[in-house]
């Protein structure tokens, strides 16, 4: 999954692409190749993938040979344009599955065995509609103590949100404009937007009050959204930072080019 608002040219870009060269952070040079090939690199190794979709890179802005296929989506297309397109391509070619994998394309220190635990993880996780993977935020703080990264606070937990995910085909066809709404929303920056879609809900209230409160367990979070968007939600924890490591902004960039020296460039030159 790749691209962004064609309209707004995010912080990171303006520092790193001033010359406009690059569509999006995705097809940023990285330590000797796009963020994106690091991605993919990952993906064609592990046992669990049987084949690799490229919604939003096309073949014209990186060519990943084989081992990718090219889903006809516009670069600049909203996130629920991008899953239908996908849902609709697969589906053509007799490929319509219960549930669909996401991998964002700017995670470039995320691993193969890290999507492996995932993949295997949600395979256990039977009539969801949502599943999402998460990062404690002790790993961030380690490594980053100025990350500054959104996270999720609960009596039990502090989280961020990992860079892979699954949707099923219910979410993907009647969340459209549910999807669609929250993309819209979170342009806006701004919390409360969010949260003032999902009060609409009165089930909500009850949970959304310990939310403000402070004081809600993660599983509450989740029974917000389930009654919210009346879907079956989950969530994977994978104690791994480079699972979670997305460029939003500039000093992301300088913090995962450290991180991968430390971490996947040694075991490469090591093998």
């Amino acid at each position: 999954m790749s691209g962004r608002d064609k309209n707004i040219k995010r912080e990171i870009m303006q520092v790193l692409d001033s010359e406009d060269k690059y569509k999006g952070k995705c097809l940023l040079p990285f330590l000797g190749k796009p963020v994106a090939q690091w991605v993919v690199d990952e993906l064609i190794q592990s046992e669990h993938v049987e084949g690799i979709y490229s919604l939003g890179i096309s073949k014209e802005d990186l060519d990943f040979g084989d081992a990718v296929e090219y889903i006809p989506v516009d670069f600049y297309a909203d996130l629920s344009e991008k899953y239908v397109a996908g849902y609709e391509y697969l589906k053509a070619r007799g490929k319509s599955f219960d549930e669909y994998a996401i991998c964002m394309a700017d995670t470039p220190a995320i691993t193969v065995e890290k999507i492996d635990e995932f993949l295997e993880a949600v395979s256990e996780m039977e009539g969801y509609d949502f599943i999402l993977s998460l990062v404690p935020y002790e790993l961030c703080q380690k490594e980053f103590p100025e990350a500054g990264r959104v996270t999720g606070d609960f009596t039990d937990c502090q989280i961020f949100p990992g860079e892979m995910f699954t949707l099923s085909k219910r979410a993907i066809l009647e969340g459209e404009q549910v999807i669609a709404d929250i993309s819209r929303l979170r342009r806006k920056r701004s919390f409360w937007a969010v949260a003032w879609y999902v009060f609409r809900r009165p089930a909500t209230w009850t949970k959304l009050l310990k939310l403000v409160l402070r004081r809600a367990k993660l599983k509450d979070a989740v029974i917000v959204l389930e009654r919210a968007f009346k879907m079956k939600m989950g969530t994977v924890l994978i104690e791994d930072l480079g699972f979670g490591l997305d460029m939003d902004v500039s000093q992301n960039y300088q913090q995962l080019e450290n991180y991968m020296k430390k971490t996947k460039l040694v075991k490469i030159h090591e093998s």
